[in-house]
């Protein structure tokens, strides 16, 4: 979890544990906010496995409860996904080769940024 942490900082500026969207300005973003969880469970996993590369692992952080970061690759995404939002955090989904970062707030918000 430390390296995607490391990463973050280096590409986002931040305040808190959260991505200061107004100043970032990398990539293009795209946003969506919903406060029906399931809504945000089926966007989160929709945008994710729309960007997840035959090959490539997708990496996970949260920046509360959990205590480790998770890989997974797109056999399995659409659950892991699901199963990680489950857990009330700021959720920070990145592809191995970081083109791509997703993030899920506990506000209902999704962020997708294609680098």
């Amino acid at each position: 979890m430390s390296a995607i942490w490391d990463w973050l900082d280096m590409h986002f500026p931040c305040c808190g544990t959260k991505i200061d969207w107004r100043r970032a300005a990398t990539g293009r973003r795209m946003h969506w906010e919903t406060h029906d969880d399931v809504q945000l469970t089926f966007l989160a996993s929709r945008e994710i496995c729309r960007r997840i590369r035959p090959g490539l692992m997708v990496e996970h952080a949260g920046d509360g409860l959990s205590p480790y970061g998770v890989r997974f690759t797109g056999d399995n995404a659409r659950s892991v996904v699901a199963a990680l939002l489950e857990i009330p955090e700021h959720h920070y989904f990145l592809a191995e080769d970081r083109s791509w970062i997703a993030v899920v707030t506990m506000e209902g918000d999704l962020d997708v940024v294609d680098l």
